[in-house]
């Protein structure tokens, strides 16, 4: 009897101990969350917003260029919370269909890509709206039976990963 309360002692003690080893394995690496943002640049600086708080895109663009931003922009925030630091290699917007505009010249940033994002800090780039306008007329161009579906804005990580904002935007 004894070596039966023994063995399941010594089950549960095993079981805890994998469950810690994978809980540590999972928050130790680099979590980042992306958020999409809308705005215009303009003034000195950007001014942004969520683009869950869009309700009329492009009454609440023109009263940022009434406000003095003109140039209207898409904007990812990304944000590292996790325990060690991620390198950022591109960033850019996606449709559904799979078109993505990943922007070179146009980048409206002071932190060039690849950028290295240490833990608990978050860094912003923006892109000019008109691009992203560009690769859904692109896409209705090349399939026009199909609609080519929200933008949605994402970062790739070093190792392959793609990571997506979970809200996205219909232009």
């Amino acid at each position: 009897m004894i070596s039966l309360v023994l063995s399941i002692i010594a089950l549960c003690v095993g079981v805890a101990n994998l469950t810690w080893q994978l809980a540590l394995f999972l928050l130790n690496g680099p979590r980042i969350k992306i958020q999409m943002k809308i705005g215009a640049v303009g003034r000195g600086g950007m001014a942004t917003m969520p683009v869950e708080n869009v309700q009329n895109l492009e009454q609440q663009l023109l009263s940022l260029r009434n406000q003095g931003f003109d140039e209207p922009v898409l904007a990812i925030e990304v944000v590292n919370t996790g325990r060690l630091g991620v390198e950022l290699l591109s960033y850019g917007a996606e449709l559904s269909k799979g078109i993505s505009f990943t922007p070179v010249r146009d980048a409206i940033t002071e932190t060039p890509m690849p950028y290295f994002l240490e833990p608990h800090r978050q860094a912003t780039w923006a892109m000019p709206l008109s691009s992203a306008v560009r690769v859904v007329e692109t896409t209705r161009a090349t399939f026009p039976e199909e609609d080519p579906g929200p933008v949605r804005m994402y970062v790739r990580r070093a190792g392959g990963k793609t990571v997506y904002a979970k809200r996205s935007l219909r232009l």
